[in-house]
């Protein structure tokens, strides 16, 4: 009877202990759900005739080390004071890099309203320093 008693408490045990696990697997699943490479206008932006929205940025998933490379370069050009650790957090490098991967024309980066630049600057590093790509 004793050892009865043991299975069915060893029993328990371990099905609570698989419940748990389980949780955990969905919590963890939950957090890996892909980021939102898309950047949202407050207002919408007009660009060579055009009315957006949003521009998807997506293609950051798709950067490579020598496109990173090419953008340091091309901002240590238009900014030959900037200290080089810092250049992916500039705004410079960002239109640089979204311009790549939304391939449109750095124009329409450089020309959207301050709080959108910022939203992309944030966008953009949040990205490459593994954040969650939201404000």
């Amino acid at each position: 009877m004793e050892k009865n008693k043991k299975d069915t408490t060893q029993q328990a045990e371990m099905e609570a202990m698989q419940a748990a696990q389980a949780e955990n697997r969905t919590e963890d699943a939950e957090d890996t759900e892909p980021e939102d490479l898309v950047l949202r206008f407050s207002k919408p932006y007009k660009f060579g005739g055009v009315e957006y929205t949003e521009v998807d940025l997506s293609g950051l998933e798709d950067v490579t080390a020598g496109v990173l490379e090419n953008v340091g370069k091309i901002t240590a050009k238009k900014n030959p004071g900037m200290n080089p650790a810092l250049q992916e957090m500039s705004l410079t490098f960002c239109t640089y890099l979204a311009q790549r991967v939304a391939k449109l024309p750095l124009e329409f980066f450089t020309g959207l309203p301050a709080k959108e630049a910022i939203k992309l600057k944030a966008l953009v590093t949040n990205f490459l320093y593994g954040g969650d790509g939201e404000d």
